[in-house]
């Protein structure tokens, strides 16, 4: 047996490895996620969220919706944000130097006008133009509804922007192409209300809009899209959310809260720097990032450096990613945006890695340093590449002989039974939650589509999902590598369709 034979087996061996601790990682953040969901639905048994609604012991929580170019979606979102049912909360939206009718929109549908405001530039960013404040009746618990309209700066420049005009105790970092359940807010409250000197930080599921029936900014009616791209990505959400951050919130390694829709103790947010922007002038945020720094993974770039900071000055402070889709948003629906944006995702993912390496594998760091970022390092950011190199070294190994066709071909069966696995059992995951709670609660729905055939529908994507559409990712994860590599910082926003009122 020739060296070079010898290496090919290695490394065809190693990515076998890989796979396998993969899916063996995976199997147990499902039975953490079992427990942790049947936790969280008796407590909603026990206490219903929405039975608690009295201020006093409820935080004061501003919205912070940042929009560019949203005149498509932007009405319908903030409808649905005068929807929630919450006995305190304002409402703060940044216009970022659209060039499309998102300010105009806004004019028109919430009666704004020209306002003045304290604004307490704790945060640097772009310069401001002006600020508006509505004087539309507003419902029950809504304190007030502000309008800024800034200088383009990007995401995180705008929540920034908001964040200075904000009087929250908790603030949000949301899209504006987001919908919002009545019930939100109140079930996003809930773990702040059982251990408010601990948990700093919460986020929720996402639900995808895509094909569902929406009316008056709210869901009518879910229903699994046409598209097939979008319906792959239900079950991607699925994985993500109801399974692995549910996990990770179990072990309290927590990296990422979605932008659609996350709370976040104001204080902490200031005293770490805001969200990550080139007008920084925290000196945590500079010592830890550097200064001008910026990235387009703004979320989870917040919630890795606010871990650092609560570790580095001994805080108490616990991130929670909650199982329920409260929030939902819509996806790609072209293969083109869809790829742009997982390249985005992955580049973004790549400069967090990079901002904060000092954490990695570093005992005083806990499990954030020992386990969380490595688990990103090694199974999120290698992913890609390893996945491209496997299939090259299977290819290769069987054309020179060195691997049979019938091992090649069970290496193939046995990694779409892995990825055919654990999209079935978080499809499965969903809908025991759904029984066990028996569909009362919208924002409980984890399983919120109602026909039987959708089961089989979402599983047999998780299956078909293998032959093409991961390895179609994985090539614009790689370009999202050379673009890091490259260092670019632009953002590729896809176009939206808008919230149908019938589905589609």
């Amino acid at each position: 047996m020739s060296f070079f034979q010898v290496v090919l087996i290695a490394l065809d061996s190693v990515v076998v490895a890989y796979v396998t601790t993969y899916f063996l990682l995976n199997l147990g953040f499902v039975v953490l996620s079992f427990f942790s969901i049947r936790r969280e639905l008796q407590a909603e048994q026990v206490l219903p969220a929405a039975s608690t609604l009295d201020e006093r012991f409820l935080p004061l929580v501003t919205l912070l919706v940042p929009a560019y170019n949203e005149e498509v979606t932007i009405a319908e979102s903030v409808r649905s944000l005068l929807r929630l049912t919450y006995p305190a909360y304002e409402i703060v939206i940044c216009n970022d130097g659209s060039k499309d009718r998102t300010v105009q929109v806004l004019l028109k549908e919430f009666q704004f006008v020209r306002a003045e405001f304290e604004y307490d530039d704790h945060l640097g960013t772009a310069p401001i133009r002006a600020f508006y404040e509505s004087r539309a009746p507003l419902p029950p618990g809504l304190r007030r509804l502000v309008l800024i309209d800034k200088e383009n700066g990007g995401k995180a420049d705008a929540l920034n922007a908001a964040i200075n005009v904000s009087r929250g105790e908790f603030v949000t970092s949301m899209d504006a192409d987001s919908l919002l359940v009545p019930d939100a807010l109140l079930l996003a409250a809930r773990p702040i209300q059982a251990a408010p000197k601990e948990v700093v930080a919460v986020g929720v599921q996402v639900g995808l809009t895509n094909g569902s029936v929406i009316e008056g900014g709210r869901i009518v009616e879910a229903r699994i899209p046409a598209a097939w791209i979008a319906r792959f990505q239900i079950v991607e959400y699925m994985r993500s959310f109801a399974q692995g951050r549910t996990a990770l919130t179990a072990l309290n390694s927590v990296l990422i809260l979605s932008g659609v829709f996350a709370l976040m103790r104001r204080d902490l947010v200031i005293a770490i720097g805001g969200f990550l922007t080139k007008y920084m002038r925290s000196r945590i945020g500079i010592e830890y990032c550097g200064a001008g720094s910026h990235t387009v993974c703004e979320d989870m770039e917040i919630v890795v450096r606010l871990h650092r900071y609560l570790l580095d000055k001994g805080l108490p402070g616990r991130i929670v990613a909650l199982p329920f889709p409260t929030a939902w948003t819509e996806a790609p629906e072209n293969y083109r945006d869809i790829g742009k944006q997982r390249s985005r995702w992955y580049r973004g993912l790549l400069e967090v890695l990079n901002y904060h390496r000092a954490m990695m594998f570093r005992r005083r760091f806990g499990r954030i340093g020992l386990f969380a970022l490595p688990y990103q390092l090694v199974f999120e950011a290698l992913a890609p590449v390893l996945e491209c190199l496997g299939y090259m070294l299977l290819v290769v190994s069987s054309l020179l002989g060195f691997l049979s066709l019938t091992a090649f071909l069970a290496f193939l069966a046995f990694a779409t039974a892995v990825n055919l696995c654990l999209s079935t059992l978080a499809v499965l995951l969903c809908i025991r939650a759904e029984r066990l709670h028996g569909g009362s609660a919208e924002g409980l729905a984890l399983f919120p589509y109602r026909r039987a055939r959708d089961v089989l529908l979402l599983i047999a994507m998780g299956f078909v999902s293998s032959f093409g559409y991961r390895q179609y990712l994985a090539i614009w994860q790689l370009r999202g590598l050379w673009d890091f590599l490259k260092g670019k910082k632009g953002w590729d926003k896809f176009a939206r369709q808008g919230f149908s009122a019938g589905g589609s």
